[in-house]
Parts: C-alpha cells; sequence; structure tokens
C-alpha cells in the first residue's frame, strides 16, 4: 500500500491531502486541457510519468465528448449506469471496475449519467517517456512485474503493452505479507480505511489518518530484503487498484 519504510514524520507528509507534485495548474491545462468537454477535472496527482484527475458525473449530467490525450486508464471510484451518447446504450460501471483508451482511440461523445447518485472517475493520463528509458541492458530482466502479497490473492483487471492493473482486498486485521515494490508504480483506493506498517526499520506503526476513497499516491521503489508490509487496521474492508507502468 502507501506504507513504506521512511522515518514516520516523512510518512505524514505523505499522507497529506494530494496536490500536483511536480508541475502547476496552468502547465496541467495547458498540456492535457478537458478530457471531458462538460466536467471539470481535480489534479490528484502529477509528476514526470502520470497525471491522476479525479470526476465526478451528477445525475442526469453529460460528460460531454471524450477528448482523447494519450493513453488512458480510467477507475470507477463510485460507479452506476452511463448511457452512451453515441449509441444510446446503458451500461453499469461498478465500483472498481475498469477501462484503457489508447492514444490511438478516436474521441467519442462520453455519456450520461441516468442513475440517482453521483459518478466518481479517477482518469490516469500516462506521460510520454523518452525511447531511452524503456531500453533494458542486455541479461537484465524488465524492472515491471506483478505485485505479489504473499498473504492476500490479487484479481487481475488489465495488462498491455504499457500497464499492468491488479485489485487486492485487505480485511480488517489482515496484514499483505512482506513484499517488494517496482519502479513506477501507483495506487488507488476505491474504498480507503486506515492503514499500519511495518518493515525491519521499523517496528508497526499506524498512518496518522485514514485513506480516504479514491486516494491516490505513488509508491517508491522498495527492495524485498527491507521487509516491508502494510496492514488494515481499520473496522471496514480496504479496496486497493495498483497501476504498474511498463515502460
Amino acid at each position: 500500500m502507501k506504507s513504506r519504510s521512511v522515518p514516520i514524520w516523512t510518512l505524514a507528509l505523505a499522507l497529506m491531502p494530494f496536490a500536483p507534485l511536480a508541475r502547476g495548474a496552468d502547465a496541467q491545462l495547458a498540456d492535457y486541457g478537458p478530457a471531458y468537454a462538460n466536467l471539470q477535472g481535480k489534479v490528484l496527482l502529477d509528476n514526470r510519468r502520470v497525471i491522476v484527475r479525479q470526476f465526478i458525473v451528477e445525475p442526469g449530467q453529460s460528460t460531454g465528448r471524450r477528448i482523447p490525450q494519450g493513453d488512458q486508464l480510467l477507475v470507477f471510484i463510485k460507479g452506476g449506469i452511463l448511457r452512451s451518447n453515441d449509441t444510446g446504450r446503458s451500461t453499469l460501471w461498478r465500483d472498481g471496475r475498469v477501462a484503457w483508451w489508447s492514444a490511438k482511440d478516436p474521441p467519442d461523445e462520453g455519456g450520461t449519467n441516468t442513475g440517482a447518485t453521483p459518478i466518481q472517475l479517477d482518469l490516469v493520463t500516462l506521460r510520454p517517456v523518452e525511447p531511452a528509458a524503456d531500453k533494458v541492458a542486455p541479461g537484465l530482466h524488465h524492472k515491471y512485474q506483478y505485485l505479489n502479497y504473499p498473504n492476500i490473492p490479487g484479481e487481475d483487471l488489465l495488462e498491455n503493452d504499457l500497464v499492468i492493473v491488479q485489485r487486492f482486498t485487505v480485511n480488517p486485521g489482515q496484514w499483505e505479507g512482506v513484499h517488494a515494490h517496482h519502479p513506477d508504480m501507483l495506487y488507488i483506493h476505491v474504498r480507503g480505511g486506515q492503514w499500519a506498517a511495518r518493515s525491519k526499520s521499523e517496528p508497526a506503526h499506524a498512518y496518522p489518518a485514514p485513506s480516504p476513497d479514491g486516494e491516490v499516491g505513488w509508491m517508491p521503489t522498495i527492495d524485498l530484503s527491507e521487509g516491508h508490509e502494510s496492514g488494515n487496521i481499520g473496522k471496514e474492508p480496504i479496496d486497493l487498484i495498483w497501476v504498474t507502468l511498463k515502460k
């Protein structure tokens, strides 16, 4: 999870409300503009690899035209029924469902929320990388791997040339088991909760505040030798999506 083997005061800073991490709002808008013609997005995370924005679609509201902005992963934090503005077909999107748009996909007219409750979307847009960044030295393995929690089976949601997307449910009192985190990973809480962390260098300790639903964060690389793991010390299950960037 968001827990990591670093000093507790650093963890407290990491748990502060998310804001753009690398660039200002004006730069973000200049780079990408609106993703949907009728929606105003809120930036949750912005760094050299991704920009993550949150969108709320109110009951009866149309997203308007979807404007392609590169390779993108859509995650439904609070799902609902969207009626396609192109075909008129209605689709039920449950909490935690994901969808992928390639940079080559054409624009579409979006959808309309025909349900009685707001739909919350987190949109992950991959930033372009230099070709050299994708090269792997002869005899070495690629940097990316599936996240492996020894104590918790994961659900494989999506894999393509660019990302691996996994989903985990951590029940109250459960610890993940010692695991590694590979480079270029981000997490998205479908359902948040109260985390604790421990490692070889730190005893078990709770985070200063629970993670809210929809919270997003970037994970530093952690070697298996650090003995890192996290646990759910709250009263409700935590539903977590991990996205590993391949390139």
